[in-house]
């Protein structure tokens, strides 16, 4: 199994296989992998790329310094980071430390502030990166639907990246056997991003054992305290209804939804997806880390469609899951297709852009939060559609280690909790 060759994603996808024409098509059979040019280090390099063209995307806001108060939003240039945001929510306390220690690099203001943060908060999403690259070692090149995904450059400048690289240390930690980390990652995601700790339930749910859940379990509620001691988040996830809910499209259509009515609907929806998943992991028969990846992003789709409160940059929480769990980049790009136009659409209705056309008139802005919830179905349905044994499964390396001869699985190998070092 060492030697065994990973998945070459221009064989088995067809969107990049039609991209890799341009540079000469896919993978040859004869080929041979560069000594120098891994896997790790082209996509650590395509994050650099992704992070600046961010940097980039948020420059029509540097002359005024997010001073304007409708501008940001308009011209789609809104960072938490800079103090402007399209929610009410607040990150925790601690963040104020992280402006503090940006105050230490050089100039001042609101642009050296969000200059200095980015500078912070870059190295976090290359370390998601060479994390992610080390997930599944047949599959590194699945680290590429994060490193190179256009929601990455739309919203790492903002507190949810450390939400998302919490993500991103859960799935390392767990398929690699370091419960322990696992939780790390899970407890600070979730003080960033509440929906962090149903995805924690979906990927913990998957292999390892009782013991390694309850270490898990521990460590992500000593971390998850840690964070949240010097001031609790407010607004995230499961608070008041906010910006981007079908909550919110609820009440603007004079549907007043109570407190106790939202909640019973998030349990049903959220157990649904737990049956969903029960039924994957059964149908898949085989711990991967794919697998484990599947079932938290099944589980935090069903956290975001119902979360009370979704701002656009809640979606990086989903995309280190969905970078391992879907096998096909159209589906990648499908979901984030229609999350990008929701997220225009949010930007200029908070902005007051849409008023002179359309009169205040909410329905435009109705059309975002549809377009959100329908790119999050379809990334759980792309993943339950691929379940082994439903007939529509892309075709992968995840069965691949069986016995010589016989198709069945090999006992003796455990994929997920030694995915580094598989026992031969």
């Amino acid at each position: 199994m060492r030697g065994q060759p990973g998945e070459a994603p221009s064989r088995t996808d067809p969107v990049v296989a039609a991209m890799s024409e341009v540079l000469g098509g896919p993978l040859g059979d004869h080929s041979s992998r560069h000594r120098w040019w891994t896997p790790a280090r082209v996509l650590l390099g395509a994050t650099a790329v992704a992070l600046a063209a961010g940097m980039v995307g948020k420059s029509a806001c540097v002359p005024s310094g997010w001073g304007k108060d409708e501008q940001p939003f308009r011209q789609l240039c809104w960072t938490e980071l800079a103090g402007t945001s399209v929610t009410a929510g607040t990150p925790p306390h601690v963040t104020t430390w992280l402006e503090r220690l940006a105050g230490l690099l050089p100039g001042s203001g609101s642009v050296a502030t969000v200059a200095g943060l980015a500078v912070l908060l870059a190295p976090l999403a290359l370390v998601a990166t060479a994390l992610l690259v080390r997930v599944d070692p047949r599959r590194p090149w699945a680290a590429a639907g994060w490193a190179m995904g256009p929601v990455l450059v739309a919203h790492w400048l903002s507190w949810e990246l450390l939400a998302a690289v919490g993500v991103a240390v859960l799935l390392f930690g767990w398929t690699t056997g370091r419960s322990w980390l696992a939780g790390i990652g899970a407890g600070v995601g979730a003080a960033f991003a509440l929906p962090v700790a149903v995805a924690f339930l979906g990927v913990v749910a998957v292999g390892g054992r009782t013991r390694d859940r309850v270490d898990a379990l521990l460590s992500a509620a000593a971390a998850y305290v840690v964070i949240t001691l010097p001031g609790r988040a407010t607004g995230e996830g499961f608070g008041d209804v906010d910006t981007g809910s079908v909550w919110q499209l609820l009440t603007q259509a004079g549907v007043d939804a109570s407190t106790t009515t939202r909640s019973v609907v998030q349990l049903v929806v959220l157990a649904a997806a737990a049956v969903g998943v029960a039924w994957m992991v059964r149908r898949s028969g085989q711990v991967t880390p794919t697998t484990s990846a599947r079932s938290g992003l099944v589980m935090v789709c069903a956290a975001l469609v119902v979360a009370p409160s979704a701002p656009p940059e809640l979606a990086l929480v989903a995309l280190p899951l969905a970078a391992v769990a879907v096998r096909r980049w159209r589906d990648l790009l499908v979901w984030q297709g229609l999350h990008l136009v929701g997220w225009v659409i949010t930007g200029w209705y908070v902005g007051g852009g849409l008023v002179p056309t359309i009169a205040d008139d909410q329905r435009a802005y109705w059309l975002a939060i549809v377009l959100r919830v329908a790119g999050l179905v379809w990334l759980a349905v792309a993943v339950l559609r691929d379940v082994p044994g439903t007939g529509t499964e892309v075709a992968s390396g995840d069965n691949d280690a069986v016995e010589a001869g016989r198709g069945e699985a090999d006992p003796d190998l455990d994929l997920l909790p030694d995915a580094g070092h598989p026992r031969p």
